[in-house]
């Protein structure tokens, strides 16, 4: 095993369990790390809690916190950067909001429809109902239950094409589905309104999507492909899900060589399973289309090429947060992180070879002149240039300057309370992007070994997770932050988690037959089952002036 054979790594404070088959990016006991997209939480097994409690504030080398401290730091580190991979990436984070977005786009036909024909449960259920006795056009009662599912449909689709290819393969099999192009549209339709109408109401900074319309109507009557009603649904070799693990694995590989002197080699990860499944695929895909082989050191500058194509394909531009126009037609594959991981990966092996031994220092200058060279062969935005974009628009005179101030005071306007809370720390996140990508795209190799800094210990501080479980609670809770009282993230927590709550009673509602389910048991463990119905049943009657208790429900 070479250099590192006297070292032992301990499998109980490195290794997570993903799941395919839900947004839950693998504290609990099963799993020794996870990051819950609908939750958003962060959370870690007991014995990682306790080997980091023990530990001095900051961050270190392994001369510096141990063998077993440096594994539970890259535990933790992994399941950060799927905090940061959501909350900090252009993708990402469209993809994070899906699930409020759900609601929110939602809100005002649900409304309507307990105006119109009583508050009843599923709304599929209704819809056809509805539809069965009446009127189905637009405008119409029966048209609005359609549009409510559809919009909730639409955005489920994206999500799932984008996530894994194993998982869109079901699209088709599903008689809402119209087309990927017409979903994608839609999500990022639906998304930036939802944003526009939190704290940007005349487009001064969003890119105003209401111009797109006739653009993706041209595609849908020319019959291009996947933007019509049964056009073929086009797979990629891997999605977002192989891409977040990927990055996160091997950064939390490169953070452990780092932290250990490069004494590691890769037989030493691949016999704790760290090298197995979805951890790997991606890289796997690297390797074979930039026609490499696999690195003799776990430090080669072909590891650090490889996150920062997974820095590329997770950032577009397109949509967000510049417009579509005038690039329709390419709109799919342009957000898509399976495709663009795969074209970047195609221009290094056909036209930038040398990339593979360029990166030495992980420092700015190498981030973007990589990846400027890239997306400019692509055709695509820098994602330096997007950061910027973003920065200026939260600087203190931009066009949000206003949340600004709320996140800065940390202190949000009720009105869509969480979409604005996450869409400030986006753009805080952008900030420091901008001022130092390379940290964010090599973390392991900043916080540990020679580039470590106090600025390596601020950011990844700063840009922590904010809901997080502790060692004997699996309860959530928030973060503790430097220069925020506790008071004042206490009252951040009870409101966010107060809409949260109404989220999951509004994806009930919409699609799923039978009475409301009260669970809760996630969100504070302890809490009895009498609290949690009271809880989600207060919170739900404030958005929509019904108790979910009243619903009809309707069977199939």
């Amino acid at each position: 095993m070479g250099q590192g054979a006297s070292m032992q790594l301990i499998p109980e404070l490195l290794n997570a369990r993903p799941s395919a088959s839900a947004p839950v990016f693998a504290a609990t006991i099963g799993a020794h790390g996870i990051y819950s997209t609908n939750q958003f939480v962060l959370r870690l097994s007991p014995l990682i809690h306790q080997t980091l409690s023990s530990l001095q504030p900051g961050i270190g080398t392994n001369s510096k916190i141990g063998l077993d401290g440096a594994q539970a730091m890259s535990t933790y580190l992994h399941e950060t950067i799927h905090w940061w991979q959501h909350i900090g990436s252009t993708y990402g984070f469209i993809f994070g909001l899906n699930y409020p977005v759900q609601a929110h786009a939602t809100f005002n036909d649900l409304k309507t429809i307990i105006a119109g024909d009583g508050f009843k449960k599923s709304v599929i259920e209704q819809g056809e109902r509805l539809s069965a006795r009446g009127p189905t056009g637009w405008g119409t009662l029966a048209g609005t239950t359609n549009m409510i599912v559809n919009n909730h449909f639409d955005l489920e689709v994206f999500r799932l094409f984008t996530y894994s290819p194993k998982v869109a393969q079901t699209l088709a099999e599903n008689p809402r589905f119209e087309a990927v192009g017409h979903a994608v549209y839609m999500t990022y339709g639906h998304t930036i309104g939802v944003l526009a109408s939190s704290v940007d109401e005349r487009f001064n900074a969003l890119p105003d999507f209401r111009l797109w319309k006739d653009g993706f109507d041209e595609l849908r009557k020319a019959k291009r492909e996947g933007y019509y009603y049964g056009s073929p649904i086009g797979l990629w070799p891997l999605g977002s899900y192989e891409i977040f693990e990927g990055q996160a694995r091997f950064s939390q590989i490169q953070y452990l060589s780092h932290a250990c002197g490069h004494n590691l080699d890769w037989s030493s990860y691949a016999s704790l399973g760290m090298l197995n499944g979805v951890y790997v695929s991606a890289f796997q895909h690297f390797l074979e289309l930039t026609e490499s082989e696999w690195p003799e050191r776990v430090d080669d500058p072909l590891v650090s090429l490889f996150l920062l194509v997974c820095d590329l394909a997770i950032n577009p531009g397109s949509g967000f947060p510049v417009s579509v126009a005038p690039n329709f037609a390419s709109f799919i594959e342009d957000v898509n992180p399976g495709a663009r991981f795969t074209f970047f990966c195609r221009f290094i092996a056909k036209d930038y070879p040398a990339m593979k031994g360029a990166i030495r220092l992980h420092s700015r200058e190498e981030y973007a002149e990589l990846t400027s060279e890239l997306a400019y062969a692509s055709k695509d935005f820098p994602p330096l240039l997007l950061s910027e974009l973003c920065t200026k628009w939260f600087s203190s005179n931009g066009p949000l300057a206003h949340l600004r101030g709320e996140y800065e005071a940390y202190q949000f306007d009720p009105k869509n309370y969480v979409i604005r809370h996450l869409f400030a720390h986006f753009l805080a996140f952008q900030e420091d992007r901008f001022k130092a990508p390379e940290f964010f795209c090599w973390p392991g190799a900043h916080m540990a070994g020679a580039n470590l800094s106090d600025r390596s210990s601020y950011l990844f501080d700063k840009h922590g997770a904010l809901f997080v479980d502790k060692e004997d609670d699996d309860s959530v809770f928030p973060r503790m932050q430097d220069g925020r009282s506790e008071e004042i993230i206490d009252d951040v927590f009870q409101n966010f988690y107060a809409g949260n709550v109404t989220y999951d009673l509004v994806r009930q509602w919409i699609n799923e037959p039978g009475p409301f389910k009260y669970d809760l048991s996630w969100l504070k463990a302890n809490s009895s089952k009498d609290e949690q119905c009271e809880f989600m049943r207060r919170q739900f009657k404030s958005a929509f002036g019904v108790d979910p208790n009243d619903a009809e429900i309707l069977m199939p």
